[in-house]
C-alpha cells in the first residue's frame, strides 16, 4: 500500500503548474477556505453503520471543512458551495451556519446561495443530529460536536470570503474506472429494460471537476463523483474522511498545503449520488485491497488519478451569470403529478423505515440477523418485538397502505412533532453553463439520470453540464425509482416517504428548473419546524478522571521494543493518555513525528498525515488510557534519527484538566 501511495503523490507533484489558460479579465471572484472539525476520537459512537459497539478508538486522518465561494464581479449574485468530511448535513446545521453568516455578512449568505454538502463518511463521530427521540437510529446529541462542526464550516466559508479574488474556472469531465460497482443490481435491474438500455454501465462513472484558477495560478478544485464512502466498515474504528478524504489529502499535499498554516489551495472531492454505488468491488463488504486501509487508498487513488488528468487538461472555461433557487417542500404529502408519475396524481408517505433498512446492505455491512433485503411482506412477531422494544406506536392503517409494499420497521412521520422532519431543502444553482441540483437525500444510477433529464428539459440550451449534489442541507434517506421500491432492497427500505419519494423530487426540481429558466423567484410557503434548543443534550465527556499507574506522569512513553527500522517498517510508541474526547473542543494535534537536523529537531508528520494513526486502548487499571501512535514509514523518508510526541489532556480527580505531552525515546529508521 505504501508504494501505491507514495507513487500517487509522486506523480501528482509534476502538475503544480496553472492548468488552462487564464482569461485577461477574470469571469468570476473566487475565494476558498478550510478548517478541522474532527470528531471525537475516544468512545463516540460512529455515524453511518447504526452499530452501538463501533465506538471511536482513535484517528486515522482528520475531518476538514472545505468552502468554496464563487461570485459575479460588482456585487453581483454569489454561491457558496462547502464540503465537509461528516456523514451527514443535518439541516439544523444549515440554520444555524446561517445565522452566524448573517450576523457577520448581514443577508450576503442565505439559505438560498449557500450548499452545505457531506461527503458522507461512515468514518466520522455521530451525535450532531437533533434527536426528537431516544432509539439507536438516532444516538445521542452532543451539543459540543454540533458545535465544532457548524464552527468550523462558518470558518471555512469566512477564511472564502477573505480570500475573494479574480479568477477563472475551468471545468472539465472523465471516467473513473473501477472505483465502485452497484451494490443493488437486483434493484436496478426492475427499471425498463429500453431505459437501462440507454445507459453501457448500471453506474455513472463520470467525474465532474471544476479548477479555479487565480492571477497566480490554480488556488483550488472541486468535483463531484459517485461513490459510497464505506471502505473504513463498521470494523474501523478510527476517525477518517475514506477515500474521499484521502483523495484530498494527497491532492493538497502534492500542491504544498501546509494545513498548520494558511491554505494555499483546497481540493475538495466532493459527494454526488451513490445511492447504489459501493467501493467495496468484492460485494460483500471487502475489497479491493487486503483491508479498510489500502482499500480506501486503492478507491482513493483511482479518483485522485482521474481528478489530477481532468485538472491538468482542463480548458473549457464557465462564462456566464450565477443564479439559484430554494424550495422547502414537505414530503409527509406531497401531491405529484400524473407527468412524474406516470399512473395519475400521486401522494407521498409520511416517512417510515422498512424491514430491510434493519436488514442493511449485505455489499456495505449487513444489518440485524432476524430482517433481511426484499422484505415485502409485514410479520406479525416482529412488529410485536419491534413494539415491545423501541416503545413505538405501531403504524396507521393509512400509512401502512402508502407505504405498500414496505413491511414498516417504525414510522417516525406522523406524530406532533413528529419523531423527524418531514420538511426537505432542494435548490437548483447555476454557474454560466453549469448547473447544481441539491438534494437532502442518497439517490440511486437510475433516479439520478430521471432527475438530470427532469432538470435539462426545462432549461435553455445554454446548459451544458448537470451536477447533482447529494446530502445537502439535510438528511432525508434514500431516493430510489418507483420500479426500484417495489422490490424492498436495503435502499428501498430506507426510501422514506414511499414509491412516489423520487416523482415528489423530479416535480419540484422542474419548479426550480422552470423558475430559473424565466427568471421568476420562488418563494416557500412551507416554514421548516426548526429544531435547535429542543433536542435533550448529553455531553460528550462525563468528567470521570483519568488516572497513571502510581509514580508515573501522563505523557509518560513506554519503552520502545524496537529502536532500529528501515523506510517501510511500522513504528509503534505508547504513551500514558488521557480520553481525549475531553479535549474534543481544541484544534489540537495529537502526534508528531520529528526528525533530528543540526541545531533540533524537525517536524515531518502529524496525526493529519496518512502514514499516521493514533489509537487509545485500556491499560492495565480502570480509566487508565495507553496512546499507541503508530507510523508507516514511508519508502522514500530520508534516513535519520527520529522521535514521536503525543499531546493530550488528562482529567484530573479534582475534575481540573491538564494539558501534558510525552516524548519517546529516538530511533534510526535507515542504515
Amino acid at each position: 500500500m505504501k508504494h501505491l501511495i507514495i507513487k500517487c503523490l509522486l506523480t501528482l507533484a509534476v502538475f503544480v503548474g496553472t492548468p488552462g489558460v487564464r482569461a485577461e479579465a477574470a469571469e468570476y471572484l473566487i475565494g476558498r477556505g478550510m478548517t478541522d472539525i474532527t470528531g471525537p476520537a475516544f468512545g463516540i459512537q460512529m455515524w453511518g453503520f447504526g452499530r452501538e459497539d463501533q465506538l471511536t478508538e482513535g484517528l486515522h486522518i482528520r475531518q476538514r471543512a472545505r468552502a468554496f465561494i464563487i461570485a459575479e464581479p460588482d456585487d453581483g449574485k454569489r454561491l457558496v458551495f462547502v464540503s465537509a468530511d461528516i456523514g451527514s448535513i443535518e439541516h439544523n446545521i444549515t440554520l444555524e451556519v446561517l445565522d452566524r453568516l448573517k450576523a457577520r455578512y448581514q443577508g450576503l449568505y442565505t439559505l438560498d446561495n449557500v450548499i452545505l454538502s457531506a461527503t458522507h463518511t461512515h468514518a466520522g463521530a455521530g451525535g450532531y443530529w437533533h434527536t426528537r427521540v431516544e432509539l439507536g437510529l438516532a444516538g445521542a446529541f452532543y451539543p459540543e460536536l454540533f458545535e465544532r462542526i457548524v464552527e468550523g464550516i462558518v470558518a471555512a466559508i469566512a477564511a472564502a470570503h477573505v480570500d475573494l479574488q479574480p479568477g477563472d474556472i475551468l471545468i472539465n469531465k472523465g471516467d473513473v474506472e473501477g472505483a465502485g460497482a452497484n451494490r443493488s443490481m437486483v434493484a436496478y435491474e426492475q427499471n425498463p429494460a429500453e431505459e437501462r438500455a440507454r445507459y453501457a454501465e448500471p453506474m455513472d462513472k463520470e467525474m465532474t471537476l471544476l479548477s479555479f484558477v487565480g492571477a497566480d495560478g490554480p488556488v483550488g478544485t472541486v468535483n463531484w463523483f459517485a461513490v459510497h464512502p464505506t471502505s473504513m466498515t463498521y470494523n474501523n474504528k478510527l476517525i477518517s474522511g475514506d477515500h474521499k478524504g484521502y483523495a484530498s489529502l494527497a491532492f493538497e499535499k502534492a500542491m504544498g498545503v501546509d494545513y498548520a498554516s494558511a491554505n494555499d489551495f483546497v481540493a475538495a472531492f466532493a459527494q454526488s449520488t451513490p445511492g447504489d454505488i459501493t467501493p467495496n468491488l468484492n460485494l460483500n463488504n471487502t475489497g479491493p485491497g487486503k483491508d479498510d486501509f489500502e482499500s480506501t487508498a486503492i478507491i482513493g487513488s483511482r479518483q485522485l488519478a482521474v481528478a489530477r488528468d481532468l485538472f491538468e487538461t482542463a480548458e473549457e472555461a464557465l462564462r456566464g451569470p450565477i443564479d439559484y433557487r430554494q424550495l422547502y417542500v414537505d414530503l409527509s404529502s406531497l401531491d405529484v403529478a400524473d407527468e412524474f408519475t406516470g399512473a395519475g396524481v400521486q401522494t407521498t408517505c409520511p416517512s417510515a423505515y422498512g424491514y430491510s433498512f434493519a436488514g442493511g446492505s449485505t455489499e456495505d455491512g449487513g444489518g440485524h440477523f432476524l430482517f433481511e433485503e426484499g422484505m415485502t411482506e409485514s410479520r406479525f412477531y416482529l412488529d410485536f418485538l419491534i413494539g415491545f422494544l423501541t416503545g413505538a406506536p405501531a403504524p396507521t392503517t393509512e400509512v401502512v397502505a402508502c407505504q405498500a409494499p414496505k413491511p414498516i420497521l417504525f414510522e417516525t412521520g406522523t406524530g406532533i412533532p413528529p419523531l423527524q422532519s418531514q420538511i426537505r431543502s432542494i435548490g437548483l444553482a447555476r454557474i454560466g453553463q453549469l448547473v447544481i441540483l441539491t438534494v437532502p437525500a442518497e439517490v440511486t444510477t437510475m433516479a439520478a439520470r430521471r432527475l438530470k433529464e427532469t432538470v435539462r428539459a426545462e432549461l435553455g440550451d445554454w446548459v451544458s453540464h448537470v451536477v447533482i449534489a447529494g446530502y445537502v442541507n439535510g438528511y432525508a434517506g434514500y431516493v430510489t425509482t418507483p420500479e426500484e421500491y417495489l422490490i424492498q432492497q436495503y435502499e428501498g427500505g430506507h426510501t422514506l416517504h414511499g414509491r412516489w419519494t423520487l416523482p415528489a423530487y423530479r416535480q419540484t426540481a422542474a419548479v426550480l428548473a422552470r423558475a430559473m429558466e424565466a427568471g421568476e423567484a420562488t418563494s416557500n410557503t412551507v416554514v421548516y419546524d426548526d429544531w435547535r434548543g429542543k433536542a435533550p443534550e448529553t455531553a460528550l465527556h462525563d468528567g470521570s478522571a483519568d488516572i497513571v499507574s502510581e509514580g508515573g506522569e501522563f505523557g509518560d512513553a513506554l519503552p520502545l521494543v524496537q529502536i532500529s527500522f528501515v523506510p517501510g517498517d511500522v513504528v509503534l510508541a505508547e504513551f500514558r493518555s488521557g480520553n481525549p474526547t475531553a479535549d474534543h473542543g481544541a484544534l489540537s494535534t495529537f502526534v508528531e513525528i520529528e526528525r533530528q537536523v543540526e541545531g533540533g529537531w524537525q517536524k515531518v508528520a502529524t496525526d493529519g498525515d496518512w502514514e499516521t494513526k493514533i489509537r487509545w486502548r485500556e491499560g492495565d487499571e480502570e480509566d487508565q488510557l495507553i496512546a499507541q501512535v503508530i507510523w508507516e514509514t514511508p519508502g522514500s523518508r530520508a534516513h535519520g534519527t527520529y522521535r514521536v510526541r503525543h499531546f493530550g489532556m488528562a482529567t484530573l480527580p479534582s475534575g481540573d484538566r491538564k494539558r501534558f505531552d510525552g516524548t519517546s525515546a529516538s530511533f534510526r529508521v535507515g542504515d
